[in-house]
């Protein structure tokens, strides 16, 4: 009933904005047919006022269907949420190949006791407060030993066997904490829909990468709320008048209708992990389920610090991720090859020095080290083996004396090897340009975002240098200064005017390309915009006021009649109240569908601004005779306000500013956002999270950007 109601509400939004549209180019229509044919000004009104009622229901219709997707129960949006989670992961896992050839069976066992609160401690503090997922007494683990487990068990740990449901998830590098947490969200969300209880019982679990919060700067609320809006747009909108002045994101988090699995700790800075630690526990009481991620002995160093106070994760059981068994390692590699034949024979090799001491032995035992010797030596669907380098020379103890040494070749061969020829997925790029892309995204990442690992589109203004746009204003005047004396000198009828025209070129040129720089100075502003995903309408101050003043100057000076000046004045008020909104579900938003919504938005802000301002002027040019000249500059003036608004709502204007600046260097690809998607999708060198890419493990990125200093 729901749904249905809401695809009828949404069908009537959808017709309601058609006749909107449909009545005001009827209007339009009538006003051209009056000037044609030469109708009086009160034939013209006559045939136009029946219009005015069924126009203003429309738009009510159409604002009525806004404010009701408004009055939406924090229960509902979290139910919205919860699919678009799962589906967002489930997407995720498909296209990291988590379950190609067959997941990669992980294994954990208790944390070491030093690092968590004593099991006696955590069971007296669970009886004190209720959990909210609903777990009982009788279901708790009777000792950390009983926390040991494997692959999908991490559900019933986390849920059944912690009495205080608030886990710290240990591991090494690559020792695959991230795929782990996400089995997790995803059993939290079966487990959530298949209740008994019924979904809204249970909070929805969102995966939060905390490399990109700064604890000092945020406390962890407004981090996790501002994370909420970008990746899920609708989010952002206001909650519900009853919950008060706050946005959905903050709502559900106040209403503890999301469970967070904080994902990273060892990324946050190493002087911010202790006040990080501190904010957490502030923020997520006893009582309030968590999942905190991190190395071995980055979260060892915080709570036995050199200087300071220690911090730990309060209330919380843990586990420590094991390494892979040699035995599983083996076969998951030869069964990945094929089924038998020569590219499966190429491993017996590795398998001999699986599990010993040789740098190979220890360099193969994490999931990510596994994908990168797969993803360069084993053939993929439809391509052969031959001619593939052999995982034999990774048993060459003389070029590889060091684990270290091993896993630096793999993420340097990996590149290569993901954009090599494929008859499946053709590369329009070559692995040299690939490899280029991303050593300069990696350092850009480094360098202006201080090493977060969120790829996001919108900010790639910042990668271009704050004198761009100066050098271009210089240009442009040049070019107009000379254009402005060329014109000047030929029309000139006699000497004294090419003087003249000499010396009043170059100021006209200076000023009209200062002017027509300006949206490329809001391109360029301080501080990226944020991606738009649709469009409203708001009356506001500045827009009225411009609207009266508009109207007076053309009653009084220029004369005009009252009703033609307010039709101008109105289409000022318009454009000025023209605005940018997020999306209209509660869908995970991917950066190329932001990146495709937010261009469209910049073009119809653009022409919805230069019709609603320039509209009105262009009606009465026409209706008074003027000649095309003016006509035609009324009309360019109002494409130029429009260009100049959408520049300052949207993002797709800046980032294609810098991203053609970044190509002509030939830094990045200029199909920028199809290369990335191909990263994520087909080559597997970056993965989505929300509306952001990442590369796909931090130290991949921290490798290339190593390559791009020492090149």
């Amino acid at each position: 009933m729901m749904a249905g109601m809401g695809g009828w509400r949404g069908a009537t939004r959808r017709v309601s904005a058609v006749y909107f549209a449909l009545a005001l180019g009827g209007i339009l229509g009538a006003l051209w047919v009056a000037h044609r044919f030469h109708l009086g000004a009160a034939a013209t009104a006559a045939s136009l006022l029946p219009t005015l009622a069924p126009l203003f229901l429309s738009w009510v219709t159409f604002r009525s269907g806004a404010e009701h997707a408004a009055e939406q129960p924090l229960e509902e949006i979290a139910e919205h949420l919860a699919q678009a989670v799962r589906n967002q992961w489930e997407t995720e896992v498909l296209v990291r190949r988590v379950n190609d050839p067959y997941p990669m069976t992980v294994r954990w066992r208790a944390a070491p006791d030093d690092l968590v609160e004593s099991w006696p401690l955590l069971q007296a503090t669970a009886g004190d407060w209720p959990g909210e997922l609903g777990s009982v007494p009788e279901e708790w683990a009777n000792s950390p030993a009983e926390l040991e487990g494997s692959g999908a068990e991490i559900t019933r740990v986390f849920t059944e066997r912690v009495p205080t449901q608030r886990l710290l998830v240990l591991g090494g590098p690559g020792a695959g904490k991230t795929v782990l947490l996400s089995r997790l969200v995803l059993g939290l969300l079966h487990r959530r829909m298949t209740s008994a209880a019924g979904p809204h019982t249970s909070a929805v679990p969102v995966l939060f990468p905390l490399a990109t919060w700064n604890p000092t700067r945020q406390d962890l609320y407004a981090w996790m709320a501002e994370r909420l809006a970008s990746d899920y747009p609708t989010l952002a909108e206001p909650a519900p008048k009853r919950y008060g002045q706050i946005d959905r994101a903050r709502g559900l988090l106040g209403r503890r209708l999301i469970l967070p699995v904080l994902d990273g700790f060892d990324e946050i800075p190493t002087p911010l992990r202790a006040a990080a630690l501190s904010a957490i526990n502030e923020a997520l009481p006893m009582g309030h389920p968590v999942v905190l991620s991190s190395r071995v002995g980055e979260y060892r160093e915080v709570l036995y610090p050199h200087f300071g106070l220690p911090a730990r994760l309060a209330g919380a059981a843990g586990i420590e991720l094991r390494p892979l068994d040699a035995e599983d390692v083996a076969a998951y590699l030869r069964r990945d090859a094929g089924a038998g034949g020569y590219a499966t024979d190429r491993w017996g090799p590795v398998a001999a020095q699986l599990g010993t001491a040789t740098p190979l032995g220890e360099a193969l035992r994490t999931p990510l080290m596994l994908f990168l010797a797969r993803a360069i030596y084993n053939p993929r669907p439809g391509e052969s083996s031959h001619g593939l380098p052999s995982p034999g020379e990774l048993c060459d103890t003389s070029r590889f004396s060091t684990r270290v040494a091993v896993e630096r070749h793999l993420f340097s061969a990996f590149i290569a090897a993901a954009y090599r020829s494929h008859p499946r997925y053709p590369c329009p790029w070559t692995p040299q340009q690939a490899q280029r892309t991303f050593v300069f995204l990696a350092r850009y990442l480094h360098r202006v975002h201080n090493a977060t690992p969120d790829l996001a589109w919108w900010q790639l203004r910042r990668a271009v240098r704050r004198s761009i746009p100066a050098m271009v204003t210089q240009a442009m005047c040049l070019f107009l200064s000379v254009v402005f004396m060329a014109i000047g000198f030929i029309i000139a009828p006699d000497a004294d005017n090419r003087i003249w025209a000499l010396l009043v070129g170059p100021i006209l040129g200076v000023f009209a390309g200062i002017i027509l720089a300006v949206p490329g100075w809001l391109a360029f502003d301080e501080e990226p915009r944020r991606p738009a995903s649709g469009m409203r309408w708001a009356p506001n101050w500045p827009g009225a006021a411009l609207a009266v003043a508009t109207t007076v100057l053309l009653v009084a000076p220029a004369r005009l009649p009252l009703a033609s000046a307010a039709t101008v004045g109105l289409g000022v008020c318009i454009a000025f109240g023209l605005g940018v909104t997020s999306a209209d579900t509660a869908v995970a938003v991917g950066p190329v569908a932001l990146w495709a919504r937010d261009r469209r938005v910049f073009w119809t802000l653009t022409l919805g601004v230069a019709a609603s301002a320039g509209l009105g002027p262009w009606i009465l040019l026409v209706l008074s005779g003027a000649d095309a000249a003016g006509q035609a500059a009324v009309l360019a003036g109002a494409l130029w306000l429009g260009l100049t608004i959408a520049f300052t709502r949207t993002a797709w204007g800046s980032f294609s500013a810098a991203k053609f600046h970044l190509a002509s260097r030939h830094r990045i690809p200029r199909n920028l956002m199809a290369f990335l998607a191909d990263a994520h999708q087909h080559r597997g060198v970056l993965r989505q999270v929300g509306a952001v890419y990442q590369f796909r493990h931090i130290d991949l990125q921290r490798h290339l950007a190593r390559a791009g200093d020492d090149g």
